[in-house]
């Protein structure tokens, strides 16, 4: 995978992206793209005009990591309430490595814990706990620790994905109609060791109404996923 460093570049410099505009004849939409977006494509004379004013080689204006990754997002039970009955719900995600010739595939199993009782004080009001359910993840954990934070950063957001996909799934099955609107919830990737590898915190709002626009698409896309499975599976 290839990501500029353009936003690192100007921070580290107390630039701004109209300072940049002002001298390289840049258009801003192009340059907040680039600093918002460090996978996209940039054309060569616009990196050069790029480094020629940063004064940066072409290695420093890139990061660069030997592996890409792929997501798939899985489950087995139904997000309505009415079918999934008496079944546990369980999200995975399956993730690809690939290297040259090299390709690694290993899912991660998702699992939700909500505390039912807000007053015994604790921090936190449900947990989702990330792990690897064999051993196949150990390539994945040695890439990842040697990464850069630049790609730590895009693996740790692809890996919350589904994060509010389990929640919203819970949450249509009526596993939350007796707890209160807006959780704090705890997000725990943990390896073999049972050491955290990262965490991170946000608020699950019920009732708010951005949170569901972004977790419907995210819902669209997965059930859209899981019909085609089911129709395959059929088929065969």
């Amino acid at each position: 995978m290839l990501a500029n460093r353009l936003k690192i570049l100007l921070a580290e410099r107390d630039l701004s992206i109209k300072d940049v505009v002002n001298v390289t004849g840049l258009t801003r939409p192009s340059i907040s793209n680039m600093v918002n977006n460090p996978f996209a494509n940039i054309s060569t004379e616009n990196v050069d005009k790029l480094c020629n004013y940063l004064e940066v080689t072409i290695d420093q204006f890139y990061d660069y990591s030997g592996w890409r990754f792929n997501y798939e997002l899985l489950t087995n039970v139904s997000s309505s309430k009415e079918e999934s009955e008496n079944k546990p719900l369980e999200l995975r995600l399956k993730v690809s490595m690939i290297s040259g010739k090299m390709r690694r595939v290993f899912e991660l199993s998702y699992v939700l814990e909500y505390d039912m009782d807000y007053g015994d004080g604790g921090e936190h009001d449900a947990f989702v706990e990330v792990y690897q359910p064999d051993n196949d993840d150990e390539l994945f954990i040695d890439v990842y620790k040697k990464m850069s934070p630049l790609f730590k950063h895009q693996v740790e957001s692809e890996l919350l994905q589904p994060v509010p996909v389990i929640l919203e799934l819970a949450n249509n099955r009526g596993e939350f109609d007796n707890l209160k609107e807006a959780m704090n919830v705890q997000f725990v990737y943990i390896d073999f060791g049972n050491d955290v590898v990262f965490q991170d915190d946000f608020i699950y709002d019920r009732k708010n109404a951005e949170r569901q626009k972004q977790t419907d698409k995210l819902m669209e896309d997965f059930l859209k996923y899981t019909i085609s499975k089911k129709d395959n599976s059929k088929d065969n």
